[in-house]
């Protein structure tokens, strides 16, 4: 070291002035000496260095100097430094999570139960049993969760249920958009150090059927896809395939009615899981195939059926569908409900949300048109199984059993307080179903929102004779170049859901955003049934006839190869009397309609409105074809409208 840096003297100097005058000293740090390093260090050689260093690591490597080998225990610092790693890695990833307030609920114990004794059992044991041999010769070895799972906080349980943990045995979630079934799941393990050998029996002891329904094997000549969306690269090195082989437990495949009682109960109801699992009874044998095919595919989403699903083969489908369907309709006690909250679901039920553009359930659901578009009964379904099912569609991660399915948008709309109310007034209803499955009753039609129609009728008038001529022209036929559509043949439900959708922006269109953007609900209301009081009128533009001869086909009988419906299954005048959201088409304009297939055709058009199906419809046809089905709709006569809604 220098002398100056030894000898460092300290310096003094003032910090204040006047009568309290004080000094403070500093001293100056030693300076430290680095002369004995060299005076530089060149950039080549770090890089030289650090290159022959990857090439010593890619060799060690190469010649199989890592011994992968499951059976050679890891060294103490290996093993403590993943496993420090690991716990690190879940803390910071569920930070942000927080429980929801029902997770002590007995029945969401009851069904994670069932998951975890048919698969994580096999790895994790029993209360009352050791672990397999062969999950104890994994490397890294499964925990034997009732002595570690008191270290983890329920977010931590979360995340690592949810995710699963790279480089172990642990598998995620079958699906990543279900987390109310691994909150469920999180909800199971917090119990689970608290049970012995025999309520853990009790929990998930195989129940005794009186019919034990179908019994074929599981074992097709032909697989079909599973989980799809999971099959990543490298494909040649798995099969995601149906049906899959399960774990050690046969019950699935040789009497699984069996299993499916272990959530659904014997008969069927999902009482046994307090509702948390669904009633199956209350569903036709068509929608039950449908629901299972789209697990097995994973188009719809449920970590704990897709894993059931996928072990069935299609012909124990079909059994299992029909089997269900025939049995007794029964219904699952209701939790109590205020008769506030019972009357705020009947109005989201039979009148919607206007004020959000969100459409009445009766529109589809128990109604005449249901069987049209596939959709389910939920009049007797259990109430937590409809909240849960309401909350993941809002979330985007239910999935789908039908094709098209508006009610992720419509769910994403609805509040906490108004997914209670529909599920608790729907759950109160009884079972729209017969046994067999035929339609025995049916909830009170939609209606459309109370309003004033003495003062609002002369009010609608004026709207439409200062506004809607302005663009629409002769008494609301629409322009003969199409730019706007023909007002004369539209009913009035459809002109009423699309003005509230117009008003929020839910259906763009800045210039029907512009004329009701200050419009109120029964002002929209009164406009639409002035517009159902029109005498329906055709369009002033006259269609190719050999393009209506053309667009016949597709809208009689559809092309079933590229999954295109026959138009008219919905849009003749049966479909558009049972569905009210649906649009009459006969007598609109033909260019206006061509230019609105087109649009929908667009890959961005699904943005378009969530409750459309035909984005996914219109892709799938050609320009040749979209301009003959306008064409057709076009040169036939407008429908009779039904009688205008109270």
């Amino acid at each position: 070291m220098s002398s100056d840096s030894i000898n460092a003297q300290p310096s003094f100097h003032v910090t204040d002035q006047g009568p309290n005058l004080k000094i403070k000293s500093e001293r100056r740090m030693p300076t430290p000496d680095f002369s004995w390093l060299p005076k530089s260090v060149s950039l080549k050689a770090l890089i030289a260095t650090a290159a022959i260093f990857g090439l010593l690591v890619a060799i060690f490597v190469s010649v199989g100097g890592v011994d992968v080998s499951a059976d050679k225990p890891d060294g103490w610092i290996a093993r403590n430094l993943l496993h420090f790693v690991f716990k690190r890695s879940v803390a910071t990833h569920s930070a942000d999570l927080t429980p929801p307030d029902d997770l002590a609920s007995p029945y969401r114990v009851r069904l994670a139960a069932q998951h975890f004794d048919m698969v994580c059992a096999n790895c994790h044991g029993r209360p009352g049993f050791g672990q397999s041999v062969v999950a104890l010769s994994m490397n890294p070895r499964p925990q034997y969760l009732p002595k570690v799972v008191d270290q983890f906080t329920n977010a931590e349980l979360y995340q690592i249920v949810e995710h699963g943990v790279k480089y172990s045995a642990m598998p995620s979630w079958p699906t990543d958009a279900r987390g109310d079934e691994v909150w469920s799941m999180v909800a199971f393990l917090r119990q689970l150090p608290k049970m012995d050998a025999k309520s853990y029996r009790d929990m998930t002891a195989l129940p005794k059927l009186a019919m034990t329904g179908p019994t074929s094997s599981g074992s097709d000549a032909t697989l079909q896809p599973a989980n799809a969306s999971r099959d990543t690269p490298p494909k040649d090195e798995f099969l995601y395939e149906a049906p899959s082989a399960g774990f050690s437990d046969q019950t699935i495949h040789e009497t699984p009615t069996v299993t499916c009682a272990r959530c659904h109960g014997a008969d069927g109801s999902g009482a046994v899981t307090g509702g948390e699992a669904p009633n199956l009874t209350i569903q036709g044998e068509g929608y039950l195939q449908a629901t299972l095919q789209a697990y097995v595919h994973g188009a719809r989403k449920s970590g704990f059926m897709q894993n059931i699903a996928a072990q069935l083969s299609s012909a124990q489908i079909g059994a299992l569908a029909h089997y269900y369907a025939g049995l007794p309709v029964q219904t699952v006690a209701s939790q109590s409900a205020s008769p506030e909250l019972l009357k705020r679901g009947e109005v989201i039920a039979m009148e919607g949300i206007p004020e959000r553009a969100i459409p009445a359930c009766a529109n589809c659901h128990e109604s005449a048109g249901a069987a049209i578009i596939g959709a389910p009964h939920i009049a007797g379904q259990s109430a937590i199984f409809l909240r849960r099912q309401l909350g993941a569609m809002g979330h985007g991660g239910r999935g789908s059993t039908l094709p098209w399915n508006p009610m992720p948008a419509v769910a994403h709309d609805l509040g906490k307080n108004d997914i209670a109310a529909v599920a608790a007034y729907y759950s109160s209803l009884k079972p729209a179903k017969a046994a067999g499955g035929g339609q025995v009753q049916q909830s009170p039609q939609a209606i459309l929102p109370i309003r004033n129609i003495n003062s609002g009728i002369a009010a609608a008038k004026h709207t439409f004779d200062t506004r809607c001529i302005t663009c629409h022209l002769d008494h609301g036929r629409g322009d003969p170049q199409g730019n706007y559509p023909n007002l004369t043949i539209l009913t009035e439900p459809y002109a009423a859901q699309s003005l509230y959708a117009f008003h929020i922006g839910a259906r763009p269109s800045v210039k029907m955003r512009q004329s009701t953007v200050d419009q109120s609900v029964d002002d929209m209301t009164n406009l639409a049934d002035y517009l159902n009081n029109l005498t329906p009128e055709p369009a002033l533009a006259m269609p190719d006839a050999n393009a209506v001869s053309r667009g016949a086909a597709i809208a009689m009988h559809g092309a079933a190869a590229r999954g295109v419906p026959a138009c008219l299954s919905c849009h003749d005048a049966k479909g558009v009397a049972a569905l009210p959201l649906i649009p009459p088409l006969q007598g609109q304009n033909v260019f206006y309609l061509r230019r609105k297939l087109d649009n929908f055709s667009r890959p961005d058009a699904a943005n378009l409105s969530a409750l459309n199906p035909m984005p996914s419809i219109a892709s799938k046809l050609t320009a040749q074809e979209r301009a003959d089905l306008a064409a057709y709709f076009a040169a036939a006569s407008p429908l009779k409208k039904p009688a205008a809604r109270p």
